[in-house]
């Protein structure tokens, strides 16, 4: 008896005897009463509010019904343990009758009976064994309650108590939570709580006073389950065979009757001999349908069992977890159920057989129908009028071939109906062991194997790893490496050949790699198959060690004993790590395939081949962890040493890894990915080392056997990526070198020099690798390692599929015009969070790629390439904000209103926001500007440089950076110089002086402007004489210019060409002049009079003077 049960009992009754004494008062409403009022209460009010007696008087009445099950539990609990002392009696006398019955002959007891009755009794006996496992299973869960069931109540009372206490501290105060008074029927619900919690408190008192009986009981029961399980089975061992040989025997006789007697004169004709060959094949036939069906009824049953067990063992599983959710207790359960999950023989095609079986069904039909259309089958090759004794032969081949036809047929569809039934055991066998597998996985994976260190698991670790070396079969294990190297040394000999030949050959595989490294870089012997060959010559040199483990292990494996088999499966897992960082070391040496073919730094090389080692040597005690917990998970939970050597090794990787990335060549990958990835290093066997620590030790177990293959997978991306790019280098260094050479060719046939020229080999400039090429690959190389990848991680990711079983809140949803309540679990925030990301990624790179691959190609308009990417991230950010936000159950129609009200708030707050992010969509889509558009708005001159959600930035022709609110371009008059056409016209004003040509200085003006390159044809210059100035006669010249950078550039070279051609034809290009008259005081008028000055280019003084 649990000891803990007479303290729990102690501290109950006190509060159960306070309890009754203040609820006497108290009368229970009836079930029917409940009812009828139930019936006559609406669900809202008159205003059109929830009426909240409604759901109170619901809640009454299933709390009625409650204490009435109570009631009734606890008095089958009294009658259970009146009547267990009896049953107890019962099920040993059942228990002794059933262990002398394992001596039983059952062969013996069969041998009499004939077939029909023996297929009954089979039939009978399967339908016994799958009653059997539905009771084995029944027995399993309630010996798991009853040994649950002290802290399942103790966890029940206190809770119950805890809602009495505040349960009567609201009756005392009269008021709900909201401080409004009790209602009549808020105080009948309350009150009817209390007396359910007691009749609940009351059933568990009673559970926990028979516990100690149930678990005897069940215990029993389940003990005499198994018997019955093992002596129906052994009754079925011997049914099959009896079965078997009762059916062979008769069929045999059938098959090995003698042929009928047949009248003497016919026997040698032909057609006779002909039909009765036909006849004996049927026998033959059948005999072999005999041998099929008596196989296909052993797998029948095989199946039919295993599928019983698997049903049994999914409710047995069930249960457990139901009711151990969360404990040790439940881990090592699963651990020992998952070594007996049913396996499901994969390998029949039971299709397939039922196919052939129907074609086989379908010939015999036909054949049956040709024998009734023709009685005589050799009739129209015999004479017209055969005689009477030939055709009695015929009749009496005849009625043996139908008697024949008869057996065969029943035979077939005998095997038709196995199958079909087979089949239909097969597929629920496999449904049943995949749902099996997957649950234990998950649960497993999210549970806890160990304790949680802390000071006190400290405190014991030094007893505890004693205990476990001391524990270990070390002399079993000493026995077993003895009666290997004697028994099997011819193997252990085999095994060694191969690895023994592979290093005989490294020295000659050594000397080719280093030809090929001294090549590499020189054109002429140079070649793209010089580095696949060396990296396979560099398996070859690193496979010798992992070879021999490979074959040993499998060896290993293939023996019989559990013990051997984990130790040769951790064999062939060390082998390909031995082979790995082999194959790695080899090509980081000093002048080897990473210097010499990837370029790679030596001083880089040198410090990735240190670390790489320090981390192989942490992660082989690592690998051996892992291999021991795949066949034996069981055993990590009192694994104190395993986890000690996991804990430090996984320090060592976090500390050696990260260097081993960050020595990686940074050329190769971005500096941003790179920090990435050392990133990773870091945190992923940090992550493991926390999971230990906490408890997780089998999940970190697992995760670490998936990061290895990970890895694996990471070193052969590696290596595939450099030698891809090596090629690539190497095929455009030959094309560079044979261009020159064509060069030079033809150079050489322009000139008559006859002398040799010598060409310079180009030098190996990885820079010119076709990149659209290498971007092939790599989108190869990324699918098909993404494959691998998800390969190995697909079993862990099915394990999250756990997460949605964790409910962290509950949403309501409205489907029609009912509400249905919606569980957001964990499993959809990581969704979330994942959604999220990937938005991110995508918003921040799907649109720059977008560019690069697809509209960098097309021939587009100025600013549109920009416009789609910039909508496309938009659009990116928005889908992913209202998916993320769906996953998490915040659905649109919940947020329409409340984005509604932020919407009219932050419309007035925000306004100016508002409407700038507003503009700069209209911007985008209407695009009165682009991207590197000339514009003028107001004051502002420049060139559009980048449109954002609330403004523009623009560049003006002094190079300054000026943001502009989006707004402006949408609301003011703004002047783009580009946004169709990029031709603009110049006007450029020249004043005559008076009496000069105007028909001159229209040509000089014309001139210029044909003369100028800039100055489009078409529209053709044009000048005009305008007006008459105070001192001028005002020209203007009006030209067209193709862009609008032409526009200073053709107004500077015009200005200077109208210059030089009025010098050159003597016209005058005027200037402003003024008469200036001084007047004094008194009134006179003073009048200044000079001499013009003459211009430097003219022969003759001038006899005009002008008064200033």
């Amino acid at each position: 008896m649990d000891r803990r049960l007479p303290l729990i009992l102690l501290l109950f009754l006190p509060a159960l005897a306070f309890s009754q004494i203040s609820q006497t008062s108290f009368s229970l409403p009836g079930v029917g009463d409940l009812q009828k009022q139930l019936t006559q209460t609406d669900s809202k009010k008159e205003d059109g509010t929830p009426n909240l007696d409604k759901a109170r008087l619901e809640r009454t009445l299933a709390l009625r019904k409650e204490i009435d099950l109570n009631e009734e539990k606890i008095k089958s609990l009294q009658a259970f343990s009146a009547k267990a002392p009896s049953e107890r009696i019962r099920l040993e006398a059942e228990l002794t009758r059933a262990r002398n019955d394992k001596e039983t002959n059952w062969s013996e007891q069969y041998a009499d009976q004939s077939l029909e009755s023996l297929v009954q009794t089979l039939v009978a006996k399967l339908d016994d064994l799958e009653k059997n496992q539905q009771g084995l299973a029944e027995a399993s869960s309630n010996l798991t309650r009853a040994q649950t069931l002290p802290e399942q109540a103790q966890s029940a009372i206190s809770k119950a108590m805890d809602r009495m206490d505040a349960i009567r501290v609201t009756l005392n105060q009269g008021e709900d939570d909201q401080g409004e008074p009790l209602s009549d029927v808020h105080q009948i619900m309350l009150n009817t709580e209390l007396q359910a919690l007691e009749s609940r408190i009351n059933r568990f008192n009673q559970e926990l006073a028979v516990v100690d009986k149930s678990q005897d009981i069940a215990r029993l029961q389940q003990q005499l389950y198994k018997l019955e399980q093992n002596r129906i089975e052994a009754q079925l061992d011997a049914l099959q065979p009896l079965i078997n040989a009762r059916r062979s025997n008769q069929l045999e006789a059938l098959a090995n009757a003698p042929d009928a007697e047949l009248p003497e004169d016919v026997l040698n004709q032909p057609q006779v001999l002909k039909a009765r060959e036909k006849n004996r094949a049927l026998r033959e036939q059948l005999a072999k349908h005999n041998a099929a069906t008596n196989e296909l009824l052993r797998t029948a049953v095989n199946t039919k069992t295993e599928l019983d067990k698997a049903r049994a063992l999914s409710t047995t599983v069930n249960d457990q977890i139901r009711m151990l959710e969360g404990s040790l207790l439940l881990s090592r359960i699963l651990y020992e159920q998952q070594k007996s999950l049913p396996q499901s023989d994969m390998s029949l095609d039971l299709k397939k057989d039922i196919a052939n079986i129907r074609i086989s069904q379908f010939e015999l039909d036909k054949e049956i129908r040709a024998l009734d259309d023709s009685p005589l089958p050799a009739r129209k090759e015999l004479e017209d009028n055969p005689s009477p004794e030939l055709e009695k032969a015929f009749s009496i081949l005849r009625e043996e071939r139908l008697a024949l036809y008869d057996q065969l047929d029943r035979e077939i569809s005998r095997q038709l109906a196995i199958l079909t039934r087979t089949q239909l055991n097969h597929q629920q066998l496999e449904k049943i062991s995949r749902s099996l597998h997957t649950t234990i996985s998950e649960q497993t994976f999210w549970m806890p194997s160990t304790q949680p260190l802390s000071l006190e698991w400290l405190a014991k670790l030094p007893r505890q790893i004693v205990e476990q070396v001391a524990s270990t079969p070390w002399e079993e294990l000493l026995q077993l490496g003895k009666e290997l190297l004697t028994s099997k040394w011819p193997l252990l000999i085999a095994i060694l050949v191969p690895s023994a030949l592979l290093l005989i050959l490294r020295r000659r595989l050594k000397k080719h790699i280093a030809t090929m490294n001294k090549d590499v870089g020189h054109l002429r012997r140079d070649s793209q198959l010089h580095t696949p060959l060396s990296l396979l010559y560099t398996v070859l040199i690193a496979s010798p060690i992992p070879l021999f483990l490979v074959l040993f292990g499998t060896a290993l494996w293939q023996l019989e004993g559990n013990l051997t088999s984990v130790f040769g499966s951790a064999l062939v897992q060390l082998a390909l790590l031995w082979f790995v960082f082999e194959f790695l070391y080899r090509v980081l040496k000093t002048d080897g395939i990473a210097q010499r073919h990837f370029r790679w730094s030596k001083e880089g090389n040198h410090v990735m081949r240190r670390r790489l080692v320090l981390t192989g040597l942490a992660l082989i005690p690592v690998l051996l962890i892992v291999s021991f917990g795949d066949y034996w998970p069981a055993l990590l939970s009192n694994d104190r040493v395993g986890l000690v050597i996991m804990l430090a090794c996984m320090l060592v990787i976090a500390i050696s890894l990260p260097s081993v990335a960050q020595s990686y060549p940074a050329r190769n990958v971005s500096r941003t990915m790179k920090g990435l990835i050392t990133a990773v290093c870091v945190l992923a066997p940090m992550a493991l080392v926390v999971l230990t620590g906490i408890g997780y030790y089998y999940t970190s177990v697992r995760l670490a056997g998936h990061m290895i293959y990970s890895l694996y997978l990471i070193a052969l991306w590696v290596v595939l990526d450099a030698t891809a790019v090596r090629g690539l280098a190497v095929a455009a260094q030959r094309l560079s070198y044979k261009r020159m050479l064509a060069q030079r060719e033809a150079e050489q046939k322009e000139t008559t020099v006859s002398e040799a020229v010598e060409v310079e080999e180009p030098k190996l400039d990885l820079k010119q690798v076709n990149q659209q090429s290498l971007r092939l690959i790599r989108l190869a190389l990324f699918a098909a390692i993404g494959l691998l990848v998800y390969w190995v991680w697909a079993e862990v990711l099915h394990a999250f599929a756990y997460t949605d079983s964790i409910v962290l809140w509950e949403t309501t949803d409205m489907v029609g015009q009912t509400e249905q309540m919606s569980a957001i679990s964990l499993g959809d925030v990581m969704a979330a969070l994942v959604i999220g990301a990937v938005t991110f990624l995508l918003a921040s790179n799907l649109p720059g790629l977008l560019e690069v691959l697809v509209l960098s190609r097309l021939d587009l308009r100025q600013g549109t390439s920009y416009a789609t990417t910039t909508l496309l991230s938009y659009v990116i950010v928005a889908s992913g904000i209202i998916i993320t936000l769906g996953a998490l159950g915040l659905s649109w129609d919940k947020m329409q209103w409340l984005v509604a009200a932020l919407g009219v708030g932050l419309g007035f707050g925000l306004q100016e926001i508002f409407a700038n992010f507003i503009s700069g969509i209209i911007i985008l889509f209407e695009r009165p500007i682009r991207i590197g558009d000339v514009i003028t708005i107001g004051n502002l001159d420049g060139t559009a440089s980048r449109i954002r959600i609330r403004a523009t930035t623009i560049i003006d022709f002094d190079r300054k950076e000026i943001i502009v609110p989006n707004k402006a371009f949408v609301t003011e008059r703004l002047i783009n110089w580009s946004l169709s056409d990029t031709v603009t016209r110049i006007i450029i004003k020249v004043g005559f002086a008076y009496g000069s040509d105007l028909e001159k200085c229209r040509e000089i003006l014309l001139k210029a402007a044909h003369e100028n390159k800039r100055v489009l044809g078409d529209p053709e210059p044009v000048v005009f004489f305008l007006t008459f100035g105070a001192s001028t006669l005002d020209h203007e010249l009006r030209v067209h210019v193709r862009d609008i950078s032409d526009r200073l550039a053709a107004t500077d070279e015009l200005n200077r060409r109208i210059d030089a051609l009025c010098k050159e034809a003597g016209v005058e290009i005027a200037f402003s002049q003024l008469d200036i008259h001084i007047r004094r005081d008194d009134g006179e008028t003073l009048c200044i009079e000079g001499e013009k000055q003459p211009r430097k280019d003219d022969s003759k003084d001038s006899n005009s003077d002008e008064q200033s």
